[in-house]
């Protein structure tokens, strides 16, 4: 039986890799907020996400946007040396994995249902 320290260190390039969906999770989590703080969907420059008083969950979603980039090449880095020290051999699924979900969040924010990423980036 393997110790949790060994399982967790042989999964974390997979659990990295699902930081993109989490953080559109975030992002999508603030636009409901907002829906129900204001009764109706925000509109892109109506109302500023700022004044809405949701201050750390607004911060949240811009760290975790700053953070994207990071946490990509951090599951990269992650996979590449579990692999190197034969901690787990299959780096696939974590890189697969990695560019399904940052490939869902471009073609969400290219499409832009809604206009929410707009509205949040005003």
């Amino acid at each position: 039986m393997s110790s949790p320290f060994s399982l967790i260190r042989t999964k974390l390039p997979l659990i990295l890799a699902a930081y993109p969906l989490a953080w559109l999770s975030l992002l999508y989590l603030f636009v409901l907020r907002a829906r129900l703080y204001l009764g109706h969907w925000p509109q892109p420059y109506h109302p500023d996400p700022k004044d809405l008083g949701f201050t750390v969950h607004h911060q949240a979603v811009w760290f975790g946007l700053m953070a994207l980039p990071v946490v990509a090449l951090a599951t990269v880095a992650l996979a590449l040396v579990g692999r190197r020290v034969a901690v787990d051999r299959r780096i696939w699924p974590a890189l697969t994995f990695l560019v399904a979900s940052i490939v869902l969040v471009i073609v969400v924010a290219r499409l832009d249902p809604g206009g929410f990423f707009n509205w949040f980036a005003d």
